[in-house]
């Protein structure tokens, strides 16, 4: 059981990792697009918290596996 809660929480961290990357990805498309349409500006700022929430999701699942796996 703490092999799988190890296993389960670097591939948690790592989706977090991810996840952030895009969100901040989002970010910097957002504020440095100079002559996209509203639409494109929204869909960039909806990404970017939306994957910014499941990243921090993520972390907190990640980080609870790290802490039952040591509890055990």
């Amino acid at each position: 059981m703490k092999k799988l809660l190890l296993i389960v929480g670097i591939i948690l961290i790592i989706a977090f990792v991810l996840s952030l990357l895009y969100a901040a990805l989002n970010l910097y498309g957002y504020y440095h697009v100079l002559d996209g349409s509203a639409e494109l500006y929204s869909r960039l700022h909806q990404r970017m918290i939306t994957f910014g929430i499941i990243g921090i999701v993520l972390a907190v699942l990640g980080t609870l596996c790290f802490i039952f796996r040591s509890k055990l």
